[in-house]
């Protein structure tokens, strides 16, 4: 790269996320949130469709709000994930512990991970019927809770008791254009 090259390497380290990538990690949190009010509405569309019955009213309305929220998470997550690929991503703290980082990856893995195949999941129990796939779905919530939990107690302990800026070059306004 020369001195007026403004493109950078996907493997390049930045000191900040993307506007988009936490534009994005916003985003997902928020259709996180309503799907956790709204999922109690998809068993009952899920049951009715399976026994050739019509859901009337609010289960039809939610019921189907629920998938169309997963998919913006699914849709969410991928692009959130090319632009990391694309833009890199900041660099782990120096002198972060080294069991801090790897839980950090690894919490980051399976977040991802479960994020790309809940909605999955869930749209292959809805086209297929499947009990068993809803339940492994349902099962799924519970795990990407956890670790989104885990997640959220990493972050607090990067602010305050390893003292970084983790979780300020997280909040909205504070990324890089590219």
């Amino acid at each position: 790269m020369t001195d007026t090259d403004t493109t950078v390497a996907p493997t390049a380290r930045h000191d900040r996320w993307t506007h988009l990538n936490i534009t994005l990690h916003w985003l997902i949190v928020v259709l996180l949130i309503a799907q956790f009010f709204d999922s109690e509405w998809m068993g009952p569309l899920f049951d009715a469709s399976n026994e050739g019955k019509s859901a009337t009213g609010a289960t039809l309305i939610l019921g189907y709000t629920h998938m169309i929220l997963g998919g913006l998470i699914f849709l969410a997550i991928a692009l959130r994930l090319w632009d990391r690929q694309t833009h890199g991503r900041p660099a782990h703290r120096s002198g972060e512990p080294g069991w801090a980082s790897s839980l950090a990856r690894l919490t980051h893995a399976a977040l991802y991970a479960l994020l790309f195949a809940m909605p999955i999941a869930g749209a292959a129990a809805w086209f297929t019927g499947s009990e068993t796939v809803a339940t492994l779905h349902k099962w799924g919530w519970t795990a990407l809770m956890i670790v989104a939990a885990l997640h959220v107690v990493g972050a607090l302990a990067e602010h305050f008791w390893f003292r970084t800026d983790v979780l300020r070059r997280m909040m909205p306004g504070q990324g890089r254009s590219s």
